[in-house]
């Protein structure tokens, strides 16, 4: 039996039921009482559901429960709390690697962004396109037919240096966006691993992090 709905609730101003969780994370109206609620895991439990163990957490805590993994963090930049059943949980830890998708593809956005504005900038400075050109006097010479595909190469190569150039210079932007958000990525965070998904990250102090997630795997394991 599904003992969500069995979840403590109240009812609003304008009549409509809301439980604990939705008082800490309505849509951004201020609400008397979000602090104190979210500094309590009880406030989050099921009916019926029990804390087990808990750890701070940065400004907020962590904690396991008799069914899931909860984890609050008022400080953090994006998503402040999450919540993991426990059978779906794998593993806890601490991680500061960042990810490595967008170092892999920020480094080779980097590369071929080099590629390219070196390979275009070396086609202007040696002014391929202008030593194929021919004159307007040579279009009329016998060989005027030749030289007048000489010339439309010529026009390629001069697009090809262009499109190098300005292709060049988005990558390194593309690079730059890239390696940056790998560097942001590399702040400590709990990392709750989960079978078949990906990865739940809370951001939190690294001293924190290792002590919530050492408490709670023991959690885990005992429970």
């Amino acid at each position: 039996m599904d003992d969500r709905n069995d979840r403590p609730s109240s009812t609003g101003g304008n009549g409509s039921a809301t439980t604990p969780g939705d008082r800490v994370f309505d849509t951004g109206r201020p609400i008397a009482g979000r602090e104190s609620v979210g500094s309590d895991p009880e406030a989050f439990c099921y009916g019926g559901e029990q804390v087990v163990e808990r750890a701070p957490l940065g400004a907020g805590w962590a904690a396991v429960t008799t069914h899931r993994v909860l984890a609050y963090n008022p400080a953090a930049a994006g998503r402040r709390f999450e919540a993991v059943d426990r059978p779906n949980v794998c593993g806890i830890d601490v991680d500061a690697s960042g990810d490595p998708r967008h170092l892999r593809w920020g480094l080779r956005a980097l590369l071929y962004g080099l590629v390219g504005l070196g390979g275009g900038g070396a086609l202007r400075a040696l002014n391929v396109a202008g030593t194929l050109s021919v004159g307007e006097a040579a279009r009329d010479a016998p060989v005027g037919g030749v030289l007048a595909v000489t010339d439309a190469v010529a026009g390629a190569v001069a697009t090809l240096a262009t499109v190098l150039l300005f292709g060049g210079i988005g990558l390194l932007v593309v690079a730059v966006g890239l390696l940056g958000r790998y560097l942001r990525t590399r702040d400590p965070a709990l990392v709750v691993d989960r079978f078949g998904e990906a990865p739940v990250r809370l951001p939190a102090p690294r001293t924190d992090g290792e002590r919530a997630a050492s408490t709670l795997s023991d959690a885990l394991t005992d429970g």
